[in-house]
């Protein structure tokens, strides 16, 4: 399995409401599965299971959230990919975008497609403000938490 294919498979099972998800393809078999807190984690898995496979432990990287409460930072209004893929600014190409630079965005507009193994998922937002800049072109490879767009 070649890398991008494997990046965009560990993008889409963190979409997905799945707890583990094994493949085999050509001898190899790669098992993924989720933590308690909801983070996925890949590790290679033997071809012949020996035991049960003990939880994974959660990434000891800084926290994403922010609690609800809190009002954003400047930093914290930029729209993120939140997967790996072919980014897409409008539903068809004869379309109009999305949203155009100086547009208001609301939390959970659509704002894009990415495009992932002849997958498309919804790249909404999740603060609201005025689009002040798109960042990438329409057909661009993004990778996950890329920044899409600027708000205020």
């Amino acid at each position: 399995m070649d890398t991008q294919a494997l990046k965009a498979l560990i993008d889409l099972f963190g979409r997905a409401p799945l707890r583990e998800l094994e493949i085999s393809e050509g001898g190899q078999t790669l098992k993924i599965t989720r933590s308690e807190q909801g983070a996925a984690h890949a590790a290679p898995a033997p071809a012949r299971p020996l035991a049960p496979a003990a939880p994974a432990e959660p990434s000891a990287g800084p926290a994403t959230s922010a609690p609800a409460s809190a009002a954003p930072s400047q930093a914290e209004r930029v729209v993120t990919a939140p997967m790996y893929g072919t980014l897409h600014l409008s539903p068809s190409p004869d379309a109009p975008p999305f949203v155009a630079v100086g547009d208001t965005v609301s939390v959970g507009q659509q704002i894009g497609l990415i495009e992932a193994m002849k997958v498309f998922t919804p790249v909404k937002t999740e603060v609201s403000g005025r689009v002040e800049a798109i960042l990438v072109t329409d057909g661009s490879e993004v990778e996950a938490d890329q920044p899409l767009m600027h708000l205020s």
